[in-house]
């Protein structure tokens, strides 16, 4: 491996409108956190930010990600924004706020690192782990899975220490774990695998967009069906607790889930096999050199892939078993 190619590419997406009231701390405090700890263990990394259509009249994320990290450079991070246009042409769901799948998928897409792990911007990564990293104890073929521990909303994370991160008492009880065959549970907080291996599953779902929430547990299905091995890496990830996650918020919907900003969580993601077109992950896109560490992906219709039928992919409530979500589509 040269020096120029680093172990580990680590995706993430956002945008600057204040998510979860935090959004921005969090973010920065974790990434400061990882980037510190992966530097001090010797891990060649990058971390590939996609700022998935932008809050107009704000700054821009990855910008003010340089400012709060400084350690970072054009090695350590490439941002990609992603013109907001390409959120109007492709949601399905008027109440979808965010594609975040379709914008990981970006981020794949463009990834150097012979492994990926795909995560979220309030995530840190434990001891454990950062050590199968450093020893790079990791196979092709094999997605590697970790359970994610939810630290109390009273924690200050601006500051946190191992000491904090491992004292049970700081975490929100009980302790999950991961269940055989998909290891689900938190997914797209923790999905490690090799680029290869992504490109051949092409990405995420990007056929169904009328949800966000199960896209996640939908790539452990499409991974399983072509023979990849699905495994729990033996240790778990911090997630910083904020207004609005799943978790705190699902319940809200409970009744009415097609009203849920992130889609309804019955549809059957555990049933369906996906295709993604060759072009995924707006392979097609027109890309502007914008500044050392970013990228405007500028909007095209050849980067859009068509609108889809939808009857091969959520199933009628007969067969599902699930509630009556609102939007199946009736074969």
């Amino acid at each position: 491996m040269t020096p120029s190619i680093p172990f580990l590419s680590i995706v993430l997406t956002g945008r600057n409108d204040d998510y979860g009231n935090d959004f921005r701390s969090r973010f920065f405090n974790t990434l400061r956190f990882n980037h510190r700890e992966m530097v001090a263990r010797g891990i060649p990394h990058e971390f590939v930010f996609v700022e998935w259509a932008p809050a107009p009249g704000r700054p821009l994320l990855v910008d003010l990600l340089i400012e709060a990290v400084p350690t970072l450079d054009a090695r350590t991070l490439t941002g990609y924004i992603v013109d907001n246009r390409y959120h109007q042409a492709l949601s399905l769901n008027p109440r979808l706020e965010f594609l975040e799948f379709l914008a990981k998928n970006v981020g794949i897409r463009r990834a150097c690192g012979t492994f990926i792990l795909t995560t979220n911007c309030d995530v840190f990564l434990s001891r454990p782990i950062l050590q199968r990293l450093q020893d790079r104890d990791l196979e092709p073929r094999t997605i590697y899975r970790a359970p994610r521990y939810d630290l109390k909303q009273s924690v200050d994370h601006s500051s946190l220490g191992w000491e904090v991160l491992e004292d049970a008492n700081n975490v929100e009880m009980p302790l999950p774990y991961l269940k055989p065959p998909l290891m689900g549970g938190g997914t797209g907080d923790f999905v490690l695998l090799d680029r290869a291996t992504f490109g051949s599953l092409r990405g995420f779902n990007e056929v169904y967009r009328v949800a966000r929430i199960g896209i996640d547990q939908n790539f452990l299905v499409k991974a399983l069906s072509a023979g990849i091995r699905i495994v729990d890496i033996g240790a778990p990830v911090y997630h910083v607790n904020h207004e609005g996650s799943y978790r705190l918020s699902g319940k809200l919907y409970a009744g009415r889930e097609a009203s849920a900003p992130y889609g309804n969580v019955c549809w059957h993601s555990q049933g369906v096999v996906y295709d993604n077109p060759f072009e995924w992950g707006l392979q097609n896109a027109p890309t502007r050199r914008r500044n050392e560490h970013s990228s405007v992906l500028e909007f095209s219709w050849n980067a859009v892939p068509p609108l889809v039928d939808l009857r091969r992919i959520v199933l009628p409530v007969a067969r599902t078993g699930f509630p009556s979500p609102g939007w199946y589509v009736e074969r």
